[in-house]
């Protein structure tokens, strides 16, 4: 949300299922764990943008293997 900067995957989940099928859709902002990664990818999301919350962690390569299932 542009107004108040709050982020809710919730936006993502309703809004993925609208976009026609010849495009592609990239969940941006808000995903910090790989359920979240699951959620979108249940709903239509074919691509991540993921910043924050992976480089605010100590160890990068850990964090980054348990956002995408493989820790």
């Amino acid at each position: 949300n542009l107004k108040t900067l709050l982020i809710d995957i919730a936006t993502t989940e309703q809004l993925a299922p609208r976009v026609p099928a010849d495009r592609v859709v990239v969940g941006e902002s808000g995903l910090k764990t790989h359920a979240d990664l699951i959620r979108l990818t249940d709903c239509g999301v074919q691509r991540f943008l993921v910043g924050e919350s992976l480089l605010r962690q100590p160890d990068l390569v850990g964090a980054t293997r348990a956002m995408l299932g493989a820790a």
